[in-house]
């Protein structure tokens, strides 16, 4: 991958981008979303709305806008992100949440960053939570994976156009033909938004020989819309703590090194962190008085267990030949 400079000069052969918005249940944030879309300064070739086929209203919606609609039978993010990236024809597929609003160059920067470079996998950038564009700064890692520990902070992001080695599913893009590889549908664990599904697929093109990069410039504003009970966004459960760790688990024991690997699995069960606690962590809270501390951690033990269980099963199968789809 280049090393990334002050600007980006296209290729005169700018790379197709197809535009992918999962939506269930959510049809007013989805028609905001659509209009932001509308605005871009450069046009993608084509929008298409991914909808569950009970969800009557959000596929009136798409079909209210004229754009196409990629109907998925069986519930989960995972399954609606592989579908549409196994459906569309363009060079690049760049997602957005339905309840975020792209900022009028989005499209723009996402042709420009894979025109500039062949090698250039992954691509994401900030998502400003409730309209947020001031929060963060520039010496914060971002979607950056070290001795086990995986940090996020893409909604708060500042600085230079910079390599990463994990995107956010809220404000992502990829190249389709090494997406199109990875099962995501069959990986990932979990029902509804099916926490750190965009960190199998990260790992998935990354491994495959791909550059991957973070611009605090490609920005979305992000409105979280409330969750189905069971998968809200702050609510750190026992079965909430298994999806994820198994995710993760699953995702470095597939895609990455064993050495990352063994970091990571040390730092989870052994030390972890607020929301998902290892032994360390739930000796502090358990001090403190905290309920349910044991649950959770059980819940950080089953997932990480099971995630390099799942890995053992599926690794002859990591990728798939998904060009005739």
């Amino acid at each position: 991958m280049r090393p990334w400079g002050r600007g980006l000069v296209a290729t005169p052969s700018a790379p197709s981008v197809t535009v992918a918005i999962a939506s269930v249940g959510r049809p007013d944030d989805l028609e905001a979303c659509i209009a932001a879309l509308r605005l871009q300064t450069d046009t993608p070739d084509e929008i298409v709305v991914v909808a569950q086929s009970s969800d009557a209203p959000t596929q009136a919606v798409a079909t209210a806008a004229g754009l196409s609609t990629v109907i998925v039978t069986e519930p989960g993010l995972a399954l609606a992100l592989q579908t549409a990236i196994r459906s569309t024809s363009t060079d690049v597929i760049a997602f957005v949440d339905d309840d975020a609003r792209a900022l009028p160059d989005w499209v723009g920067r996402i042709r420009q960053a894979y025109g500039a470079d062949p090698n250039l996998g992954l691509f994401g950038g900030r998502d400003n939570v409730d309209g947020d564009r001031i929060s963060g700064h520039a010496d914060l890692p971002v979607g950056r994976l070290t001795r086990g520990k995986i940090a996020g902070n893409h909604h708060l992001g500042k600085g230079a156009f910079r390599v990463a080695e994990h995107v956010k599913g809220a404000n992502m893009s990829m190249r389709v033909a090494p997406a199109r590889r990875v099962p995501l549908g069959r990986l990932v664990a979990g029902t509804g938004a099916q926490s750190r599904n965009e960190f199998v697929l990260s790992l998935g093109v990354t491994s495959q020989g791909y550059g991957a990069a973070y611009d605090p410039g490609l920005q979305v504003d992000h409105f979280p819309a409330k969750r189905a009970t069971g998968d809200e966004r702050t609510s750190y459960t026992r079965e909430r703590i298994i999806v994820q760790r198994h995710n993760e688990a699953l995702a470095l024991s597939l895609y990455s090194s064993r050495s990352q690997t063994a970091s990571y699995v040390l730092r989870a069960l052994l030390v972890g962190d607020q929301k998902c606690c290892g032994l360390t962590v739930a000796i502090i809270k358990i001090a403190r008085g905290e309920k349910a501390v044991l649950s959770k951690l059980g819940g950080t033990f089953g997932g990480v267990i099971s995630g390099l269980r799942a890995a053992s099963r599926n690794r002859s199968t990591r990728y798939e030949d998904a060009s005739n789809e």
